[in-house]
């Protein structure tokens, strides 16, 4: 998805917001902000979106009543869905998985990227890691090719390969090559993909249930679900490399929900992710 069509999709969910809200709603953090510039001022100037006269301005669509848009960050959770008759279950965290699993998009695409992992397991060669980015970004949703002046898929291929053990510490479920992946060239924070690579080889190949993935749904829902996590928390760990312990607090509030059933953390995501998408 474009940047544009990321912008207007924030907004029909959230109302009004900041340029550095915008940024951080679609690249996880406000380091982006200066990189949607453009593509927001191409909606503003094409009378998609307008914003507010006021020195941190706030944009909003052309067409909605401001008067009916919440003015306060702390508001802007009245716009999500209602969560409330979500019931995290083994039962319910199955089915939905189960009907993820049967979709025309994420079934044949969990299968193809199982297929090339199974072909290619090795995390050697960076020809072939360069590939298994490719397909993992594609159908995923990681957007690195926005990040090129940051970094590409060669320099990350061979950052990935240079990493010691790779494949043996993923096949163990070693948390810390998370982080190893999404510092990467210390440009960037690829904390979202890192999970990603990591839970598909995790789970696709070696058959385990190691990693649990981050992403903006995520980020956004977990604190709706549960009390003792916020959004800031969640980033807190993301800015700061500790992927242990998001992993750890998913791990932790399975456990309290009683939820047992085999590949429970993937499972997890897929309830969180088909509830809210």
């Amino acid at each position: 998805m474009s940047q544009k069509k990321m912008i207007i999709s924030l907004l029909q969910t959230r109302g009004i917001m900041t340029q550095s809200e915008l940024a951080e709603g679609i690249y996880g953090d406000k380091l982006h902000t200066p990189n949607i510039y453009s593509a927001l001022m191409f909606l503003v100037n094409n009378s998609v979106v307008t914003r507010t006269e006021t020195h941190s301005a706030k944009y909003f669509l052309i067409g909605t009543p401001i008067l009916e848009i919440p003015n306060k960050r702390n508001d802007m959770g009245k716009s999500y869905r209602d969560i409330s008759n979500d019931i995290i279950s083994n039962e319910s965290i199955d089915e939905i998985s189960r009907l993820v699993e049967e979709t025309d998009s994420y079934g044949s695409e969990n299968q193809l990227i199982t297929r090339c992992l199974h072909r290619f397991p090795d995390n050697k060669d960076s020809d072939v890691v360069a590939m298994k980015i490719g397909l993992i970004d594609i159908t995923n949703s990681t957007h690195l090719s926005q990040h090129k002046s940051l970094i590409n898929i060669d320099e990350l291929s061979h950052i990935i390969v240079a990493i010691p053990d790779i494949d043996t510490r993923i096949a163990d479920g070693d948390p810390e090559i998370v982080n190893e992946i999404a510092q990467s060239n210390g440009r960037i924070n690829l904390f979202s993909f890192a999970s990603k690579y990591c839970c598909y080889h995790n789970r696709n190949l070696y058959g385990r249930d190691d990693y649990s993935i981050l992403d903006t749904v995520l980020k956004n829902y977990l604190p709706r679900y549960f009390s003792d996590i916020t959004r800031g928390q969640i980033q807190k760990w993301q800015n700061g490399f500790e992927y242990e312990k998001y992993n750890d607090y998913i791990t932790r509030k399975l456990d309290e929900l009683g939820i047992t059933v085999l590949n429970r953390k993937r499972k997890f995501d897929h309830f969180i992710w088909y509830k809210n998408r």
